[in-house]
């Protein structure tokens, strides 16, 4: 090897390290940044108050009943609720409602069921709650097959420093349960197709994936509060936090 082939050969392999370190070097503050925005908005929602809705199953065969829990998360002591669940009343029934487990201890009247939904409205004798806690369970029993909703509406959240004074309600509680129904004549491809095109990512329901949806998978999975399972795996993992992440960069 000649000496000006060394000299070649050496200063490439330097503009090449140059160029690494570089990427290297801007790369790091890229990733920093981010962490922090996402770790300031995991605190954000961990300090906010919404209500949302759960499920012991995904999906049910019609006919079987099934639950969905209500709870509220407030980051201040609310001693007052008032909410409404809405179901399609041509796919569900409410079957009973259970408030053995609320903490909620004084009904302003027994839950009112209409046609496409239930008012919850109550209080408590302490000054107030704090934290996660059951609002109450609807058992439901699936009436067709299909994909339906559930949902909350009209929340109000009173803080018990007795002057009604009002909380303010984070997007999460416009949240919206997706469920599944398959009969006999469902073939397993069928409901896997139906789950997976039911695992949206925008979680407030917009129109597109925002940093407000990836606050609330960030708030959801540090309280616990919420299940969000894109991948169906059926569990709540960081890979499901990949793809609400790669929803909001890619789309």
């Amino acid at each position: 090897m000649s000496i000006w082939t060394s000299i070649k050969s050496g200063v490439t392999k330097y503009r090449s390290s140059k160029r690494r370190n570089k990427t290297i070097r801007y790369m790091f503050p890229a990733v920093l940044g981010m962490a922090g925005v996402l770790a300031a908005m995991s605190i954000s929602a961990v300090s906010s108050s919404f209500v949302v809705l759960e499920s012991n199953v995904q999906t049910v065969k019609t006919g079987e009943l099934f639950e969905v829990i209500i709870k509220a998360s407030v980051h201040t002591p609310v001693n007052a609720v008032d909410l409404k669940v809405n179901f399609p009343k041509d796919k569900l029934q409410v079957f009973s409602v259970d408030r053995g487990q609320s903490v909620l201890t004084i009904w302003t009247e027994d839950p009112v069921v209409t046609n496409n939904s239930v008012r919850f409205s109550g209080g408590t004798f302490r000054r107030g709650f704090i934290g996660s806690h059951e609002v109450a369970t609807i058992n439901f029993r699936a009436l067709e097959t299909g994909q339906y909703n559930v949902s909350i509406s009209d929340v109000t959240l009173i803080a018990g420093d007795g002057t009604g004074t009002a909380v303010a309600v984070a997007p999460q509680s416009r949240s919206t349960l997706s469920l599944f129904t398959f009969d006999d004549s469902t073939s397993a491809e069928e409901l896997r197709v139906m789950v997976q095109s039911g695992a949206v990512t925008d979680l407030n329901n917009d129109g597109r994936v925002t940093l407000q949806d990836i606050s609330a998978f960030m708030g959801a999975w540090s309280s616990q509060s919420q299940f969000f399972d894109f991948d169906q795996d059926g569990k709540m993992t960081f890979r499901d936090f990949s793809i609400i992440l790669a929803d909001f960069f890619l789309q």
